[in-house]
């Protein structure tokens, strides 16, 4: 059967229900929820955009439209999301991934190059995103994905099977106290903690205050809480020469950096974002 709307049609009708909802790149959107739908990559688009849609495809695009006029995230909608080149699933069980983590694990990529064999730790692993692409092209390394949320491990260790990384990986359920053991043999810790300020909160987008989990976001009153325990214990925990590298907040980098000074690192850099925004904090342990 036939809605007799072609792909290009059904994609601008899409566009112009997530425009009206008020959706920010709506067009975007309505693009990446079609091309998912029907399986198919912009290329194809381009040769079958005259094409008649079927009834069946039809459907269950205008179901990822309504949701996402809802104001549903589109990583959940479409249910993984591509970072560092391998794919992830997400749910509401952690934070997705975003596209600015990325500098965290480059980061922490370029600070191992050329060494062979090590030991990270990923403080609130989350999806498992950082540590789990780290792993992927760090083939000879093994890691510790330590989170307080039982359902965010859960799906980091779904997600570590999907990467191929499930035998490299051990994973600690509780707060940040717990990865103390793992700590101190690690040559590198990263982690992306929760850093929005507590009163930002209310003030946060749909997409995220009804849809991520507020443990991964709440960072206290100046949002610097995680930040102080983790320097703290890293202090006390890591070996000599070791690194510690953060995800911060855009407005974070010079309190972030002021924190791992008073605590003995050294070789302290704040790395931007593709925005040009501050967004990683890294320092070596004396």
């Amino acid at each position: 059967m036939s809605t007799g709307l072609t792909y290009r049609e059904l994609l601008q009708r899409g566009a112009s229900q997530l425009d009206a909802a008020g959706i920010d790149g709506a067009r975007e959107d309505a693009k990446f929820l079609l091309f998912e739908a029907a399986g198919i990559s912009s290329s194809d688009f381009i040769m079958r955009e005259q094409d008649i849609v079927d009834d069946t495809l039809a459907a269950l695009f205008d179901k990822m439209i309504a949701r996402r006029k809802n104001r549903e995230p589109v990583s959940l909608i479409i249910g993984h999301v591509d970072f560092m080149g391998l794919s992830f699933l997400t749910d509401e069980r952690a934070l997705a991934p975003r596209s600015d983590s990325e500098r965290l694990v480059e980061a922490a990529l370029s600070l191992t190059e050329g060494v062979e064999q090590g030991r990270v730790v990923d403080l609130g692993t989350g999806t498992g995103c950082l540590l789990q692409s780290f792993l992927h092209y760090r083939p000879r390394w093994t890691g510790t994905a330590v989170d307080l949320s039982p359902d965010a491990l859960s799906l980091a260790r779904e997600n570590a099977v999907r990467v191929g990384v499930q035998n490299r990986v051990a994973f600690i359920e509780g707060s940040w106290e717990v990865g103390r053991e793992a700590i101190s043999q690690a040559d590198i810790v990263v982690s992306n903690p929760p850093y929005i300020v507590s009163d930002v909160m209310k003030t946060l987008d749909p997409e995220v205050l009804n849809h991520d989990p507020h443990l991964a976001l709440d960072g206290g009153e100046d949002g610097l809480d995680a930040y102080r325990a983790i320097t703290s214990l890293c202090d006390d925990s890591l070996k000599a020469g070791a690194w510690l590298a953060f995800e911060i907040g855009y407005d974070q980098g010079k309190a972030v950096e002021k924190l791992m000074d008073g605590h003995g690192f050294a070789e302290l850099t704040i790395l931007k974002d593709f925005s040009g925004h501050d967004r990683v904090v890294l320092g070596r342990k004396q």
